[in-house]
């Protein structure tokens, strides 16, 4: 028994499919590279600032015009979790009320196209929680 024209045609337009949809996949994880310029501001007290840093991502490799210490760790962070620098919290979120301390850290640019201006401090539970997974934006020392 052998395979039919309409068998042996069926299957290769299968394969057509599977092949499109996988290099439309892979073209589509290519096109959302990171890309953007952050300046980053901590706020050891709270009040003065006592840091300023640039950090400009391609992806996952940092400009040589980046001063953030481990910038390209960073822009690693940044391609796999862009979202870390633009937090959203649900208004309706119970948030334990603890304090973390007096820091605060501003950040402002371009992500992807997108303007950034988010605040972060460690005011609260959830206000910490955003603090520590964007930390790596934040250098040791606060």
């Amino acid at each position: 028994m052998g395979i039919t024209g309409s068998t042996r045609r069926a299957v290769t337009a299968g394969g057509i499919l599977l092949l499109a949809a996988v290099t439309s996949s892979c073209a589509a994880q290519s096109s959302t590279t990171t890309q953007g310029t952050l300046e980053i501001t901590i706020k050891a007290d709270g009040s003065n600032i006592s840091a300023r840093y640039t950090l400009e991502c391609l992806g996952a490799e940092a400009s040589q015009t980046s001063t953030l210490p481990n910038a390209s760790e960073a822009c690693e962070k940044l391609d796999q979790r862009p979202d870390l620098v633009a937090p959203r919290l649900d208004p309706s979120t119970a948030c334990t009320e603890i304090y973390g301390g007096p820091q605060r850290a501003e950040v402002s640019g371009v992500l992807n196209g997108q303007a950034i201006h988010s605040e972060f401090s460690r005011s609260n539970g959830c206000l910490i929680s955003q603090w520590n997974d964007a930390e790596f934006l934040f250098p040791d020392g606060l």
